[in-house]
């Protein structure tokens, strides 16, 4: 097994952070009420690493 090779439960995770943002998980993970969620990901889209960068820069 190579170093650059990936099992299944890597491909499995890498996955998973693609999927897309819906708003009722967004503001549960964010601690933001549901409607705020809606507004966030229509101006920025459902993108995990947009909202996720987003959301870093908005509370630091």
């Amino acid at each position: 097994m190579t170093e650059t090779s990936k099992t299944k439960p890597d491909l499995k995770r890498g996955a998973a952070a693609e999927v897309p943002y819906d708003a009722d998980s967004f503001a549960k993970k964010f601690g933001i009420p549901p409607s705020e969620a809606k507004t966030i990901i229509k101006r920025y889209g459902p993108s995990r690493k947009k909202l996720d960068s987003h959301m870093a820069a908005r509370q630091a």
